[in-house]
């Protein structure tokens, strides 16, 4: 029997659009102005595929195109990525790359922490994209966070679903976000997470971690990648002395300090003048 574990995750709230505002998204939403009791045609439990299948099929603004993702994990972990029917050498997280919009990816997950030997091999779907500000795509990721307890669970034999959505200011809620945390929506394994995220906001992706492990790590691949679609490296964000030094921030140059900029006695003892009367 299999454990399941599902959650709505807030992905990211909003991007930096081409006039250098900061705005919030709103995506499509198969269940506005429908009623409570309507058939959704789609569900995260379904098999991975599915969901970025229907995209392709209707074709979804942003299919075929290459959207930034960002996977994360706890201190140490490491995750390689697959190419031409294998894995490659595994890095350290964060692995920031470019994916397909409509293509599942299966990476593979080692240095586990306080489980030495063991290894997962999560699914990540990716469904639509962020529409950043082009040549700053890299800047704008959706976040694949792996938490230790969802590493747990997959472990013991779970399979943990999370929906990444892009959330709508129309009814998000006023929380501070820290950077490299996710707000989470618990889920019950008999609803859709995918119905309830498309409710708060956008879905971008849908990541799968379970229990499978290929047969045969040396053998071909292929059919246990999803026929191993292609990704771009991206370049890495680059801090404020990178930039200063390509010359895209203006560099500030602190002002001189003087030690003493006004005398601690008067070079001259004025008369006070008396008030008129």
């Amino acid at each position: 029997m299999i454990r399941c574990r599902q959650f709505v995750v807030l992905g990211i709230a909003c991007v930096l659009s081409a006039s250098s505002v900061l705005k919030c998204e709103r995506g499509w939403a198969q269940t506005a102005g429908l009623p409570g009791k309507v058939h959704y045609l789609l569900d995260s439990r379904q098999a991975p595929g599915v969901v970025a299948g229907a995209q392709v099929a209707r074709r979804a603004p942003g299919v075929g195109t290459f959207q930034a993702l960002s996977i994360s994990g706890p201190t140490g972990l490491k995750v390689a990525l697959a190419r031409d029917g294998q894995f490659l050498p595994p890095l350290e997280a964060p692995v920031t790359t470019g994916m397909l919009v409509g293509a599942v990816y299966r990476f593979r997950v080692t240095n586990i922490p306080l489980r030495p030997g063991a290894e997962l091999y999560p699914t990540v779907e990716v469904i639509d994209r962020l529409y950043a500000p082009a040549g700053r795509e890299h800047r704008f990721p959706i976040p694949v966070v792996l938490t230790e307890e969802d590493l747990r669970s997959a472990l013991a034999g779970a399979l943990v679903t999370r929906v990444i959505y892009l959330e709508d200011s129309e009814v998000a809620e006023p929380l501070a976000q820290l950077p490299g945390q996710q707000r989470t929506t618990d889920v019950g394994p008999a609803d859709n997470a995918l119905q309830t995220a498309d409710q708060l906001g956008r879905p971008v992706a849908i990541m799968r971690i379970g229990s499978r492990v290929p047969a045969n790590l040396t053998g071909d691949l292929t059919a246990f990648l999803y026929g191993s679609p292609p990704w771009v490296p991206l370049k890495p964000v680059p801090d404020q002395k990178q930039m200063v030094d390509s010359g895209q921030w203006a560099e500030i140059v602190p002002a001189e300090q003087v030690e003493q900029p006004f005398p601690q006695t008067p070079t001259q003892n004025y008369p006070r003048v008396p008030m008129s009367q």
